[in-house]
Formats: structure tokens, C-alpha cells, sequence
């Protein structure tokens, strides 16, 4: 299958919000912290499941739909007559030097097929034009699939935050742009 990434347009909008950033997961990451009297220790360990396990998208569409309001960018993964099976918004911070990637979805039906380093792969030289030095996403402690896709494409953990969604911890990842 051959897919191109391009800039999206208003007609892709409805066409995106109807895809699902839902996953059935084997594992989570486990968040364990501890407070003593002058330490915080925090531990995120890897915990396979005694089965599958459906984990929703942490946002609604129309929460992703106001991330698309604002953002910098929104990158479509289509296929070859045009029509989106994957996006991704990015949102720079210049004073940061990096760029935020709060969504990326390719839709259940596409995955596995390279779609995501496309995306990816374009948020990166979108990040390199603009000449911000890191590439930031998030992904929920409950997307084993998302984390190891990540760390796959040379992503490092940074950082968590047990309140950044309403019932999921989330998880984000950096890589320098490359």
C-alpha cells in the first residue's frame, strides 16, 4: 500500500475524527511512587496482563477536534485516492525548541503497514524545518502498542503525569529531530 502525507485540509476533519485510537493491549505500565521524608521515588514497571485488555483513546472527538484548532500543523496519512487512515497535529514551542505531538492515530484497519513512521517520519522534517531540535508525544500507560511503537522509532521516556487525562496516566516520549 502506498501512502502519502500531506497537510490537512477542512474536507479531512470529519473523515478523521470517525477513526479509532482504540487498542487491545497485553501489558501496561505500572506507576508505583513512594514519598519519604526527603525522597520521591517513582517506579513505572512493565506488567503483562493475565489477558487482553481493551484500552480507549484518552480524548473524545471533540477534544481532539479543539487540539485541531490549535495547532500548527495537521499531517493526513492517505492513501492513494486521497482518502486519511492516519494523522497526526503538531504543536511547536519554539521557546522550548520542540515540537508536540498530542494525536497520533492511524485507524484500526491501517496499522502495521508503515503508516505511523510515515507520519512520524513528517513530523520530524516538519520539526527540522522550523529548525526546534525535539519531537515530543504522549501516549497512555495503557497503549502498550503506542509505547512500543515509540520506543521503536527511538523515542525515550521523559516524563509522566498520573492527572494529564481523566482516568489514564500519561506517558511522554522525546526524540531529537533527526
Amino acid at each position: 500500500m502506498s501512502v502519502i502525507v500531506r497537510p490537512a485540509t477542512n474536507d479531512d476533519l470529519a473523515v478523521c475524527l470517525r477513526m479509532s485510537g482504540a487498542c487491545t493491549t497485553e501489558h501496561v505500565w505500572q506507576l508505583i511512587q513512594r514519598e519519604e521524608e526527603e525522597q520521591i521515588a517513582v517506579t513505572l514497571s512493565d506488567v503483562r496482563l493475565p489477558r487482553p485488555m481493551p484500552a480507549e483513546y484518552p480524548r473524545t472527538p471533540q477534544q481532539i477536534r479543539e487540539v485541531w484548532k490549535s495547532s500548527d500543523a495537521m499531517l493526513v496519512a492517505a492513501e492513494e485516492d486521497g482518502t486519511p487512515c492516519g494523522f497526526v497535529d503538531l504543536c511547536a514551542e519554539p521557546w522550548h525548541g520542540i515540537v508536540w505531538a498530542k494525536n497520533v492515530i492511524v485507524d484500526a484497519p491501517f496499522r502495521w503497514r508503515g503508516i505511523g513512521s510515515a507520519l512520524i517520519g513528517a513530523a520530524n522534517r516538519w520539526t527540522q524545518e522550523r529548525r526546534l531540535g525535539a519531537l515530543m508525544v504522549e501516549a497512555p500507560s495503557q497503549n502498550w502498542p503506542a509505547i512500543c511503537f515509540f520506543r521503536k522509532l527511538g523515542f525515550t521516556f521523559c516524563g509522566f503525569n498520573d492527572r494529564y487525562y481523566s482516568n489514564q496516566i500519561a506517558l511522554f516520549f522525546m526524540r531529537r529531530a533527526k
